[in-house]
């Protein structure tokens, strides 16, 4: 028998779920089930509890984030708690919704440093200012390459000024929009992220350290192939005749289950942001029997 706690949760996260698919324009019951089992289960195949969903999903509603174009992810910390983790996407979303946001710059100092971990010489901080309207001086803030520096992560080591730059953007944010609540790659659980606000196209599946990647389950390694698949059936659709219900003929012909509700999700929340913002990317020569016969392949 549930707990009145427990049956607030649920209450509670019930409510969030139907804004959310309002939003989205799907069936909550769909979106419910999508999320659990695609979007934020873990590579242990465990689903998020009722309390655990409602707080990402707070998130998501309080800033506006959606956990379908990698803004934000789900991580379990050290506690074994399931939390928010904020990619990069999701911050610079977060900063440009700001109505007192009035621009941001960066320098990098001219001293470098030496770090362990890393063959090169490195800048010593870098210097985030961001601008507020109505306000003369900027919020100013510096990270020290000593200080954010991780060893154990890859991302780190291939990135450090590009990973600097990313923690001194997120600090400089929190300071000047009172920011609260948020993790990002820079909390306790820093090496396991990996460098994941920078990625942002690898699910957190693959965020594990690379000593549990043999664990990592079978749908892991589909939904990896999955994401990269969708990326230039996304390409094809915007870039062709009539690209959008193609693609969509495409996912309904060859997906199935989740996979295809997630893939449905993803074309119709990407074609409404490109509609919304009027802004396209690159054009990039995809072709449509190319990526049929390598989705084929890939799902064989």
């Amino acid at each position: 028998m549930e707990n009145r706690d427990t049956s607030a949760a649920k209450a509670q996260t019930q409510g969030l779920i139907a804004r959310l698919a309002g939003r989205f324009g799907v069936e909550p019951n769909r979106l419910l089930k999508c999320l659990t089992t695609q979007v934020f289960k873990q590579a242990d195949g465990r689903q998020p509890s009722n309390e655990e969903l409602m707080v990402l999903l707070l998130v998501c509603e309080n800033f506006g984030l959606s956990p379908f174009n990698r803004e934000i992810y789900a991580f379990r910390g050290k506690n074994g708690d399931i939390v928010p983790v904020v990619s990069l996407d999701g911050w610079a979303k977060i900063v440009r919704s700001q109505k007192d946001f009035n621009g941001v710059s960066f320098r990098f100092s001219e001293t470098t440093v030496k770090v362990a971990g890393c063959n090169q010489e490195l800048p010593e901080f870098v210097e985030c200012a961001m601008r507020l309207k109505g306000v003369d001086e900027p919020i100013v803030i510096q990270e020290f390459m000593v200080e954010c520096f991780n060893d154990k992560s890859p991302v780190w080591r291939k990135w450090p000024r590009r990973m600097l730059r990313t923690r001194a953007f997120i600090q400089c944010a929190r300071l000047a929009f009172s920011l609260t609540g948020l993790y990002d790659e820079g909390e306790d659980f820093a090496e396991d992220l990996s460098g994941m606000v920078v990625t942002g196209s690898v699910p957190p599946q693959a965020q594990q350290p690379a000593i549990a990647q043999t664990n990592v389950p079978k749908l892991a390694l589909e939904r990896e192939k999955l994401d990269e698949m969708l990326g230039k059936l996304m390409v094809f659709a915007q870039n062709q005749p009539n690209g959008w219900e193609r693609a969509a003929k495409w996912v309904e012909a060859k997906l199935t289950g989740e996979d295809k509700l997630y893939a449905q999700e993803k074309l119709r929340v990407e074609r409404a942001t490109l509609e919304a913002s009027e802004v396209l990317p690159p054009v990039e020569e995809v072709n449509a029997e190319v990526v049929s016969e390598e989705a084929d392949h890939a799902f064989a």
